[in-house]
């Protein structure tokens, strides 16, 4: 991820009963680059949210009708993803508390003397949101890409699947016309399969010569190639068929990928735009990431077709063809990794709830004075990582993770290997794609938040401080939620059992966190309540 992200032109509401307070800040943010937008009160800071983008909004407390904080915790609400910064001058530590429990940013003292902190503030907020929208944007196109790939594995003709296919692929890509060639024996590009918004005129059955202008490059070259405007390549390329006849259905942009298998040209995969430029460096990712999946259902497919006349030769064939994609998928694990969709059926609620524990216990430290190493960083990095503790659990068996009963030694030795899966996983993750917090602070969790305070923990046996901050607060928000939920082996228990057990346990705790925990006890029931299965 990028270190540091142009707020490009970001969007902030001022809201400020005070009319000079509101008049300062809007020519200060403006002068910065920012569009902003105020607000005299939280009523009329609700209806400008409701009709405009906001990426960050700067709120006063104390405010007639709807007051700050009750604008804090509608926000919390209706628009959770937008960050708030707490501007006041008479705050008081319960007023922080509520602030910090909706969901607030930061918060700064009025009047405000070093605008330079401000700024720095800002500048944070928005560049949390972006980087949060990108990281839910890569989410969504690996999740894209997931549902794609299950289809392609189903064992059934890529025949029937093409049209699913093609509309997943609209998720991802703007195209109007989808279509696969492959090279026949005659050496013709011949169409397989069409999808298209308009009437195709290149329909299947139709081929053409593989020296057509564009395939001819993209069988030298085994790689993509792009025609941002196919009106002006039409000018210089009079002798191509194929680029007329998609210039007639009213294509006006074109991107073609090799099918490629074992160095092979396989054919092509064409996607086809009414608007010019339609495809940027993000699609050519995309679709040459399917392609190769595509490739191999292609392959199956006609081993398919075969199976009748070459019996137990064709077995062998697909099997070879079998390892092959295997090992295709292996390198798309790398990146699914990055998504902590878990297998277990609590994991809905249970990575919201343990989200939510581990904030709230962790802005408590921050704001008690509890611990020095909670830095507004460590929040959002915990924010990000604290979901993934247990995506290692994507490696053990169906068969142990969901068990109903008590576990055998030798199965809860399986059970304890998540972490380093996990670990190794994110692992992989960092060293692609080099120093990030975020990264770091998951393997940590990953692999350390079954470690505990007396020693007795895996898997590493660490006692005390030498467990990570992050994965001391994560400990106690996964045992209380393990407590407090249905698991396979358990019933829930309800929340004062709960806490009950946990204090008998004290030792495995960080004692300092732990006693925090009990503190605001009520607080994690709350969200417990909020998120229940």
């Amino acid at each position: 991820m990028q270190e540091n992200i142009p707020h490009n032109n970001a969007t902030i509401l001022v809201v400020d009963d005070e009319e000079s307070i509101r008049s300062i800040l809007s020519r200060y943010l403006s002068l910065k680059g920012y569009i902003v937008l105020t607000a005299s009160d939280g009523n009329n800071a609700i209806e400008i949210l409701q009709s405009h983008p906001v990426d960050l909004v700067l709120t006063d407390l104390m405010m007639p009708n709807v007051s700050g904080r009750e604008l804090l915790q509608q926000m919390a609400q209706l628009f959770p993803e937008i960050p708030k910064i707490v501007l006041s001058g008479y705050g008081t530590n319960e007023d922080m508390l509520v602030a910090l429990k909706t969901g607030a940013y930061d918060f700064i003292q009025k009047p405000i003397t070093d605008f330079e902190i401000l700024d720095k503030s800002v500048e944070r907020a928005v560049q949390s949101k972006l980087l949060k929208e990108e990281r839910d944007h890569y989410i969504q196109q690996l999740a894209n890409l997931y549902d794609i790939i299950g289809f392609l594995n189903k064992g059934v003709s890529f025949e029937q699947i093409f049209d699913i296919i093609a509309n997943r692929m609209k998720k991802a890509i703007p195209f109007n016309r989808l279509a696969i060639a492959l090279i026949n024996d005659a050496g013709q590009v011949e169409t397989k399969l069409v999808s298209s918004d308009s009437t195709p005129l290149i329909s299947v059955g139709f081929t053409f010569p593989l020296d057509d202008s564009s395939l001819k490059i993209v069988s030298e070259t085994k790689k993509y190639f792009i025609i941002d405007d196919l009106e002006d390549y039409y000018t210089e390329h009079h002798s191509s068929e194929r680029t007329k006849l998609l210039l007639q259905e009213g294509m006006r942009s074109s991107m073609v990928i090799p099918l490629v298998i074992a160095n092979r040209l396989k054919g092509f995969l064409f996607f086809a735009s009414i608007h010019k430029n339609a495809f940027t460096a993000e699609h050519i990712k995309f679709a040459e990431t399917i392609g190769g999946h595509i490739v191999f259902s292609l392959q199956r497919s006609e081993l398919l077709h075969q199976l009748d006349d070459y019996n137990k030769k064709l077995e062998q064939i697909v099997k070879m063809r079998t390892h092959q994609l295997l090992k295709t998928q292996k390198a798309t694990i790398f990146a699914l990794s990055s998504l902590a969709e878990l297998r277990d059926p609590e994991t809905g609620y249970h990575l919201k709830r343990i989200r939510g524990y581990c904030m709230l216990l962790a802005q408590i430290a921050k704001y008690s004075g509890a611990t020095l190493e909670i830095n507004n960083q460590f929040l959002r990095d915990l924010y990000d990582s604290s979901i993934l503790h247990d995506i290692g659990k994507v490696g053990i068996p169906d068969s142990i993770l969901l068990k109903p009963g008590k576990l055998t030694p030798e199965e809860f030795n399986i059970i304890k290997t998540h972490t380093t899966i996990g670990y190794n996983a994110l692992k992989r993750a960092s060293e692609e794609m080099g120093h990030d917090s975020f990264l770091n602070m998951a393997m940590d969790v990953t692999l350390y938040h079954h470690e505990t305070w007396d020693g007795s923990g895996y898997p590493h046996g660490l006692y005390g401080d030498e467990i990570p901050l992050s994965a001391r607060i994560v400990t106690i928000a996964d045992v209380y939620d393990a407590l407090t939920t249905v698991r396979p082996y358990k019933a829930a228990f309800d929340h004062q059992k709960a806490i009950t057990i946990m204090k008998e346990e004290a030792h495995r705790y960080d004692p300092k966190l732990f006693e925090l925990f009990l503190q605001n006890a009520d607080d994690f029931d709350e969200i417990r309540k909020k998120y229940q299965e």
